[in-house]
């Protein structure tokens, strides 16, 4: 999550758009230290939830010798600092601040969250639910407390799993994001990804749109965004699974390392992968363009405000501006 929010400017693009080659989506995460910005935080986030607890459990029970309900609460009150401090930023910049008309999803109030607070919010329920109950208890189960991350996986990776077997084929009765209710969701990487650059980002509206035209007229970024849903979403609760049943049946300095280090893992491994993929893919978009196959236009039914059809018809302008 990026803490450059600046409001970007369509026509500021430092390149122009070329009709042979996919809609642009007028974003770079090169300037403004965004780069910088989106390193620190998840080197934080590593350090907060995954070196920070592997640290302390094993120093305090081999060197100051504490039994396992002290050593559990000291580390439970350690984690989450950071996190939540990320996340109520981030209700501020959606919900509260000048700008937030700018950032929240095509056609919602200013108070409707976006799809991503919803599942970061399910995800951070998963994860520390177990965490509160087995330091809680007396004596403190380590095996509940190792169990922390993969519920986070689970909860936060069912989502992306249904959404990307089933494409634009679940509907529910309130609005996902720029999803009017009772529309066909797309795979839950397309509103992760619209959520965190446009709020976290400070792409805004704007970058709302131009992703949503993206989406909507390349057949290759739909793939994109439902075979990273369907990795993501089925390697993480698959894996999940395993690491529960693992801590479960080993003893406590296995289960809990195995809880704590093995997820952080498999999102390392995932997100090179992600990235070694999407980078491919791309590349083959815009080599093939021209090929009908690819340039298939296909319609996400967001109803929009006047001001954001407005939005809508300057990102189409901008990406005909050359044609």
């Amino acid at each position: 999550m990026s803490d450059s929010l600046s409001v970007p400017s369509l026509h500021s693009s430092a390149t122009s758009y070329d009709p042979a080659k996919p809609p642009p989506l007028n974003y770079t995460i090169k300037c403004n230290r965004r780069e910088a910005a989106i390193a620190v935080f998840f080197i934080l986030i590593f350090i907060e939830a995954g070196v920070l607890p592997l640290i302390l459990f094993y120093s305090i029970r081999w060197g100051a010798h504490l039994d396992n309900t002290k050593n559990l609460a000291i580390i439970t009150s350690t984690v989450g600092t950071y996190s939540g401090y990320k996340l109520a930023r981030r209700s501020w910049y959606l919900f509260i601040s000048d700008s937030s008309h700018q950032r929240r999803p095509l056609g919602a109030s200013r108070f409707g969250p976006d799809a991503f607070t919803i599942q970061i919010s399910l995800g951070m329920t998963g994860f520390f639910t177990p965490l509160v109950i087995g330091s809680s208890l007396s004596p403190a189960s380590v095996h509940t407390v190792a169990m922390s991350l993969s519920c986070f996986m689970i909860a936060f990776c069912f989502p992306l799993l249904i959404t990307g077997i089933w494409p634009h084929k679940l509907k529910v009765p309130f609005r996902v994001s720029s999803m009017p209710p009772y529309t066909g969701l797309p795979p839950a990487v397309y509103t992760i990804v619209e959520d965190i650059v446009a709020v976290d980002g400070g792409g805004c509206v704007e970058f709302r749109q131009a992703w949503r035209i993206r989406y909507e007229h390349s057949a290759i970024m739909r793939r994109i965004v439902r075979i990273t849903s369907l990795w993501w979403g089925a390697s993480g609760m698959i894996l999940a699974g395993a690491f529960i049943a693992i801590a479960w049946t080993t003893p406590d300095d296995v289960g809990y390392g195995i809880g704590w280090g093995l997820p952080w893992l498999w999102a390392i491994i995932s997100a090179a992968m992600t990235v070694w993929f999407v980078n491919k893919e791309l590349q083959r978009e815009a080599e093939e363009w021209s090929n009908p196959d690819v340039h298939k236009v296909f319609s996400l039914h967001i109803a929009q405000t006047i001001d954001e059809e407005k939005v809508a018809q300057e990102v189409n302008e901008f990406n005909d501006s050359n044609v």
